[in-house]
């Protein structure tokens, strides 16, 4: 089992959480200051940190597995740098790939399920080693979808998710979705729950977030 669920950090937790439940994901967990939500085809982690601190904003990669020791054994037996850690989570595994990043792979005991919907969660990887990455994500079982001749491509998990790697002259993780339904409509609906969006095109849906980046929605 490999589930996308990239972790967004921010000191404004309630407004992001009503943004994502403004564009359809289902709030599966809620821990107060921790929460999940669900797409039916990848989730997003979110965490509360202190406004103003280094953390306050940024995305991380993290994925969900079923069973986090036989996934550090197949991911070693790949080639790919990993190892049991105790998380905030509890047990858990870590995987540290070339570039320097490092994320986790997390344990879930009972599945909640959402079914299909119309978004598909996209965790995008902007990397100084591109290779690295693709070769990490490989290793973890996520399936590869498209390798661009310029370098970059996209990968599949199989219980849900989407992940782009990006070469670029530093390392991080953005939050993208992919919409498979009617952009307008969505911005329609974003709108009335007091969400400000911009269509740049017909494939294409922009959105600022309460930490004030931009979220783009994109047509598969």
């Amino acid at each position: 089992m490999l589930r996308v669920r990239p972790i967004h950090l921010t000191s404004r937790l309630e407004e992001y959480a009503h943004l994502l439940t403004a564009l359809g994901l289902r709030c599966i967990a809620d821990d107060g200051d921790r929460r999940v939500f669900d797409s039916g085809n990848g989730r997003v982690g979110l965490l509360r940190v202190d406004a103003g601190s280094a953390e306050d904003g940024t995305t991380g990669l993290e994925f969900e597995v079923r069973d986090h020791e036989i996934f550090v054994h197949r991911t070693l037996a790949d080639g790919t740098p990993a190892e049991l850690v105790d998380s905030d989570y509890g047990p858990a595994a870590r995987v540290d790939a070339p570039d320097g990043t490092a994320f986790l792979a997390v344990p879930v005991a009972q599945e909640i399920l959402v079914g299909p919907g119309l978004l598909t969660v996209v965790m995008h990887w902007h990397t100084t080693d591109d290779a690295g990455a693709r070769k990490v994500l490989a290793d973890i079982g996520a399936r590869p979808l498209i390798t661009r001749p310029g370098g970059g491509s996209f990968f599949r998990a199989k219980n849900g998710g989407l992940v782009a790697t990006h070469p670029a002259g530093h390392n991080g993780v953005e939050l993208g979705l992919e919409y498979c339904g009617d952009l307008a409509a969505l911005g329609a609906r974003l709108t009335a729950a007091g969400v400000a969006t911009d269509m740049p095109d017909a494939d294409a849906l922009s959105l600022r977030t309460p930490d004030g980046t931009a979220l783009r929605i994109l047509r598969p």
